[in-house]
């Protein structure tokens, strides 16, 4: 039987949480003001995924909790920028894929690399145990919510 949460817990975790979170968006909004995106497009380049044939606007809009015509308008804008690129898909002709070209690419790994520079100051200041803790805490809280936790390969 598991044992029953407290509310001091669950505050002290959301207190934690929103702390975190605000810094995660602080360091997102840097990072895509310094590539001249918008918030939408920083989103929209980097759910889609780098290494695949790419995915259809209502899929990315579904992942991104976002109406298609959105999502769509803001393909539009990337698009002419030269970071996403439609492609019709070889399974389904009638379906159009959006993927990421070799700049959208580019600007991903940059923006990625970057967020992992402030990380790893973080962790730095936390002891190992603490990272550890802290990382498998995590990848539990995203398989208690039903996410699976994936790594980027690197």
């Amino acid at each position: 039987m598991r044992k029953r949460v407290s509310k001091a817990e669950v505050d002290r975790f959301l207190v934690a949480w929103f702390a975190v979170r605000q810094f995660i968006q602080a360091a997102n909004f840097n990072r895509f003001q310094g590539a001249g995106l918008s918030a939408t497009q920083f989103m929209t380049l980097n759910v889609l995924p780098s290494d695949a044939d790419g995915l259809a606007i209502g899929d990315l809009a579904q992942r991104m909790n976002l109406k298609p015509a959105t999502v769509a308008k803001t393909v539009d804008s990337l698009e002419a920028r030269g970071l996403v690129a439609r492609t019709r898909n070889a399974a389904d002709r009638r379906s159009i894929d959006v993927r990421v070209t070799a700049a959208g690419v580019k600007l991903q790994n940059a923006a990625h690399g970057q967020f992992q520079a402030q990380i790893e100051k973080l962790f730095e200041a936390m002891k190992p145990e603490e990272r550890q803790g802290l990382i498998v805490g995590l990848e539990s809280l995203s398989l208690a919510a039903g996410i699976s936790p994936q790594s980027r390969g690197e």
